[in-house]
């Protein structure tokens, strides 16, 4: 049987907004007033804020087969019982199908079935979801509620499989519903915060490193970093909120605003004044170029497993 546009709805997750549209359905992790504004201040902002980063479809069934076409993306990733199982790199054809079983082969009962959108290039476009014909759809029932709001270290830039990145990690250890607004090149300003349908039970912001090279002086970014904490702060008042300080980074020399030390200092002093807390990012990746994908700022998978792990470590210090 082939879902409808209301049952993809229903089992759709990371999406905080979904249209049905000619070529199939699409899938926004940010809202239309963010892509404009990062849009507006460069057009490779805007297409990665468009992107289907943290998107899925999350549910359990009775189905032993499933397939699905895509009008656009060349890499979704499937795990079944919350265990990856494949990684589809589709590129001619637009089209996948696979038998549901354990990791032996062997049928079951029912399975809880998550196949994740792509992190990257221009997201990813659903045409079609088929079951087994009268099989169950059921959303999966999470714990918690988590809002993810970044650069590209958020969007899992350099990680192989996009559900190994740190915000991923996360996710899937507080069994969680989670919007990741992970944006590649982006940093702190204001005119790209927008309220969203969706209220996290704890917000993580990371930003950091790109202001470090976008902003000319250290004012430039403590006015920006100030304004845009400030609205999340009230729009998530009551709420806990993470920030992240940069973690380590290579190429550090030759930037207008002068060293990355006190850019970092900047972040954590800004969040500290608004009564946020401050996680420092040199706690979480270890300085080591082998554990980053570029050598010197996205941590590759190995990077983001311990990004993840340490990460939670502090996290449950609160929640």
């Amino acid at each position: 049987m082939r879902l409808t546009f209301e049952q993809i709805k229903q089992i759709t997750k990371g999406a905080i907004r979904i249209t049905q549209m000619e070529d199939g359905i699409h899938f926004y992790k940010c809202t239309e007033k963010q892509i404009a504004a990062w849009t507006v201040r460069n057009k490779d902002l805007g297409a990665r804020a468009a992107g289907t980063t943290g998107v899925r479809l999350d549910f359990h069934t009775s189905s032993q087969h499933l397939s699905f076409a895509t009008a656009q993306g060349n890499k979704f990733e499937l795990y079944i019982d919350n265990i990856l199982r494949r990684q589809f790199l589709l590129k001619d054809e637009k089209q996948a199908s696979v038998a549901l079983c354990d990791a032996l082969g062997n049928r079951k009962d029912e399975y809880r079935v998550t196949l994740i959108f792509p992190s990257h290039d221009a997201g990813g476009v659903l045409e079609w979801l088929e079951l087994d014909d009268g099989a169950s759809v059921i959303p999966h029932i999470y714990d918690r509620k988590i809002l993810f709001i970044g650069d590209s270290i958020t969007q899992g830039w350099a990680s192989k499989y996009d559900s190994l990145s740190y915000a991923w990690r996360v996710t899937r250890h507080f069994n969680a519903d989670s919007v990741i607004q992970g944006i590649g090149g982006a940093y702190f300003h204001e005119d790209c915060f927008d309220s969203i349908d969706f209220d996290p039970d704890f917000v993580l912001v990371a930003y950091g490193t790109n202001d470090f090279g976008y902003y000319k002086t250290y004012e430039e970014l403590r006015l920006h970093a100030s304004r845009h904490l400030a609205l999340i702060a009230q729009e998530y008042r009551g709420k806990k909120i993470f920030v992240l300080s940069p973690i380590w980074r290579d190429k550090r020399e030759g930037k207008s605003m002068g060293t990355f030390e006190e850019c970092r200092a900047i972040v954590a002093r800004e969040a500290e004044a608004l009564g946020l807390t401050h996680i420092d990012g040199l706690s979480l990746v270890p300085p080591m170029p082998e554990l980053f994908g570029d050598a010197y700022l996205h941590p590759n998978d190995e990077g983001f497993a311990l990004y993840a792990e340490n990460l939670i470590i502090a996290l449950e210090k609160y929640l």
